[in-house]
């Protein structure tokens, strides 16, 4: 009795140990896209002049960065200064006349009140006085709005801006509105892309984490989204967006090739599998369902990290098979 015993014991630990199923679990596919575009100034303009005259300083050329009083260029304002000199004459004139006709009218109203002249002569002395001041006034403005012409003799910008290019000569006349010079902020770079909604989706559920690929520094740049217009290309069916450069930037100018890559998500009914799920048969491959049903699909590709691309109409996200041990 024993050795039978022994002898179902042995045949039993010899028996191969059930092994516990497990699965996998299908993943969306994605697949990723690549854009290129070109850096350029965050913000732009051309100056011109407000005044008429002719050059008579120029401070910066084409790629010089503004200094910190701003001056692009200067015209010759030696008119407007004699202009302000006459104007103050003007003043000086009119408040000795102010002055003159206050003595004057304290003067007939003491000769009023003691009935030595009349109402009438108070009354015209009261009016060249109110005359005087108004003269005064009058030239005061005047005065002041040729200052504001003095100012606008020279042309300023932002301090720390960029010149793009410069239009103008020494000695060059200028009528009003003649551009100057076209300046830019490089300080930070923008970048445009055109992307459809799908690729604008894909961008902002990467907002927080985004950065571009500079090829020809080899440098990944940290980036931020600036703007997203809300129309469209009626062409291209695409968005605007502007994308902006920040961190340690290898350049700040523009034409710098900015790479943007998006992860965009497959068309459905592709997914990604643990390649241990597949169960080749000659040219067919199947998954095996908890329930034991099998799936016929089509392999699409596989990735170094043991992961099969693969498709079928009954596929759907969050399935799991059963993974086979090899």
């Amino acid at each position: 009795m024993k050795q039978i015993t022994l002898l179902f014991f042995l045949v039993w630990i010899s028996l191969p140990a059930h092994s516990e199923e497990t699965w996998a679990t299908l993943q969306p596919s994605y697949r990723e896209v690549t854009f290129t575009g070109f850096s350029r100034a965050r913000h732009s303009m051309t100056l011109a002049t407000e005044v008429s005259g002719k050059v008579s300083h120029i401070f910066v050329d084409t790629g010089d960065t503004i200094p910190s009083d701003g001056k692009v260029s200067c015209l010759d304002d030696t008119f407007t200064r004699i202009d302000i000199s006459s104007t103050q004459n003007d003043i000086e004139q009119a408040k000795i006349d102010v002055a003159y006709y206050k003595k004057q009218v304290g003067r007939y109203q003491k000769l009023t009140d003691k009935k030595s002249a009349s109402l009438n002569q108070l009354d015209d002395m009261k009016r060249q006085l109110g005359t005087a001041k108004r003269v005064e006034q009058r030239k005061r403005l005047l005065k002041q709005r040729q200052q504001e012409t003095l100012s606008r003799h020279c042309i300023k910008s932002p301090a720390g801006w960029m010149v793009d290019e410069r239009y103008i000569e020494q000695g060059q006349w200028l009528n009003v509105g003649n551009p100057i010079a076209k300046v830019g902020d490089y300080s930070t770079l923008r970048v445009p892309f055109a992307l459809s909604v799908d690729e604008l989706n894909a961008l902002k559920s990467n907002e927080r984490d985004l950065s571009v690929w500079l090829p020809e520094y080899q440098q990944q740049v940290h980036a931020i989204v600036e703007r997203i217009s809300p129309a469209f290309d009626k062409k291209s069916r695409k968005i605007q967006v502007d994308l902006l450069l920040s961190g340690n930037l290898p350049a700040q100018r523009g034409g710098l090739r900015v790479i943007l890559k998006l992860m965009l998500p497959d068309p459905s009914h592709i997914f990604w599998i643990s390649a241990n799920a597949l169960d080749q048969r000659f040219e067919e491959v199947w998954l095996h369902r908890k329930d034991g049903q099998s799936l016929q699909i089509e392999l699409l590709g596989s990735a170094k990290n043991g992961q099969a691309r693969v498709s079928s109409p009954d596929l759907k996200r969050g399935d799991q098979f059963k993974l086979i041990q090899h």
